[in-house]
């Protein structure tokens, strides 16, 4: 099986250069354009939403959820510690944020390796801001807010899918003043947000850049949908408003590339929990599990609620 996945990495390292010489023409358009996809819509948005949460997460900002409200949301899901705070700020600050924010509770023990298993599954959270933009090109507001709420209601059930058994490890949450001030944070908090947003640029570039010259090969340019919505989620939704098929095709396929992610995604999700012990698979398996059922959601309403 090793020599079967070195093999293919070879070949598929040889297909990736053929190209890349080939059209070596792409090379700086396609960089070009992932920067200026970075600076516009990525920096800003994550660069400040990073910062906040370490802060939050340092300083026990949210510890007024640490009472019934937190207990019950443990309740529901079978988690401990102070999983409700995590899951909050995965709607916040959005994808890829929220595996930032697991592995820095994880690390201050807000919660536990069992909780950060879960919570990995169903707090993809894409910034709704990003998707309320991008998706005004190819629907009505009425639909994009259909869809957004479909993305983000479907981590509910599956966070009810992933419960499994109750956590026994006990944490002692601290309610009272932090060891921290925001003085001591923010220096350390500005530089973990400039390492992860470089590691999120280089991602995006590259498969900006392996998309473009996947679309090169003759019998994959006719998918180029497809390609686009496997390797990067912006470029996909970005095409959507080209392809002349029906309203109701075009939001399943929205909702499909939203579910998965794009690979771009999972490699800054693994990127990310370089170190942990918290199981990207569980994200992989979250994300399969949010096109079945998000998928199948979108369809009934629409033939039961809407026609």
């Amino acid at each position: 099986m090793n020599n079967l996945k070195k093999i293919f990495s070879i070949f598929f390292l040889f297909i990736f250069l053929f190209l890349l010489f080939k059209y070596n023409y792409i090379l700086a358009k396609t960089t070009s354009e992932a920067v200026y996809l970075w600076l516009e819509k990525v920096f800003p948005n994550l660069f400040i939403m990073f910062i906040l949460n370490d802060i939050i997460i340092k300083t026990n900002l949210f510890s007024f959820l640490n009472n019934r409200v937190n207990s019950l949301f443990n309740k529901i899901f079978k988690t401990s510690g102070t999983s409700l705070e995590a899951f909050l700020l995965a709607i916040f600050s959005g994808t890829p944020s929220s595996a930032f924010i697991l592995k820095e509770m994880l690390e201050n023990k807000k919660i536990t390796l069992n909780d950060a298993n879960k919570l990995i599954a169903y707090t993809y959270f894409p910034n709704p801001l990003f998707l309320y933009t991008i998706l005004t090109l190819s629907f009505r507001k009425v639909i994009v807010i259909r869809i957004i709420s479909i993305i983000y209601l479907t981590n509910i059930i599956i966070g009810l899918f992933f419960r499994g058994k109750n956590n026994n490890d006990i944490i002692y949450i601290n309610e009272k003043k932090a060891k921290e001030n925001i003085f001591q944070i923010l220096p350390e908090a500005i530089t973990k947000s400039i390492n992860t947003l470089l590691m999120i640029l280089g991602s995006i570039v590259f498969y900006m850049l392996l998309a473009s010259l996947i679309l090169k090969i003759p019998v994959l340019s006719k998918i180029p949908l497809i390609i686009k919505g496997l390797l990067e989620i912006t470029q996909a939704l970005n095409s959507l408003p080209l392809f002349p098929i029906l309203s109701f095709k075009k939001e399943i396929i929205a909702i499909i590339i939203i579910s998965f992610g794009g690979l771009s995604i999972h490699t800054q999700i693994k990127q990310i929990l370089e170190g942990t012990q918290i199981k990207y698979q569980n994200f992989l398996k979250g994300r399969l599990l949010h096109i079945l059922i998000s998928t199948s959601s979108y369809i009934l309403i629409k033939i039961f609620f809407i026609g």
